[in-house]
């Protein structure tokens, strides 16, 4: 038996509409199609991924349900917490004790950083210092705690398909970020 073939190579996703790969087109909810999920599948196929990502899931929203959600993955992967900082919330009143559960669990946790947008009618600049917020609280979260960090605030340029949604370049360059997270956390799972 390899060792792709022993190795645990199971993941579930949590988040937005952002790791969904989502965006708005004439008031319509598209996907790209190479979203998050399809692409990590494509470049690392080891993978057996799980995407429970959901447009509007705030990390409140994940929160709810996330204790009885049912998990036999070895990655969690979360995404969810940017609706948090546009509204003025922190994300450490949920992020700290999910990650506790993942690894209570037998586990492996993984947070993603929030990807970046631009300045236009709905991304103010209050919501602009929202985002970066909550990404330094989930990016200390993570190096506090020993945890695997994808910084999408480090996947550049930013390129918005409408006022909040990555293009799907941009995705792709978010993607990116998590596949080299990943490939830290298990490397065997990366032929």
């Amino acid at each position: 038996m390899s060792e792709v073939a022993a190795a645990d190579c199971s993941l579930v996703l949590y988040g937005d509409s952002i790791l969904n790969g989502s965006y708005v087109l004439a008031e319509h909810s598209m996907r790209h199609p190479r979203n998050p999920a399809a692409e990590l599948k494509a470049q690392r196929p080891a993978w057996r991924i799980y995407d429970r990502t959901r447009p509007g899931q705030s990390l409140a929203k994940l929160a709810k349900v996330f204790a009885n959600d049912p998990r036999s993955s070895r990655v969690v992967v979360i995404g969810s917490g940017i609706a948090e900082g546009w509204s003025g919330n922190s994300v450490m009143s949920n992020l700290p004790w999910m990650l506790e559960a993942v690894r209570y669990e037998g586990r492996t946790p993984l947070l993603t950083g929030y990807a970046r947008q631009v300045p236009n009618s709905f991304i103010t600049p209050d919501k602009m210092a929202g985002r970066d917020r909550v990404d330094t609280e989930a990016k200390t979260l993570a190096s506090e705690s020993g945890i695997e960090f994808a910084d999408f605030g480090a996947a550049e340029p930013v390129e918005i398909v409408d006022d909040v949604h990555p293009t799907q370049t941009y995705s792709l360059r978010l993607t990116g970020k998590l596949i080299e997270a990943l490939d830290r956390v298990a490397p065997e799972c990366s032929h």
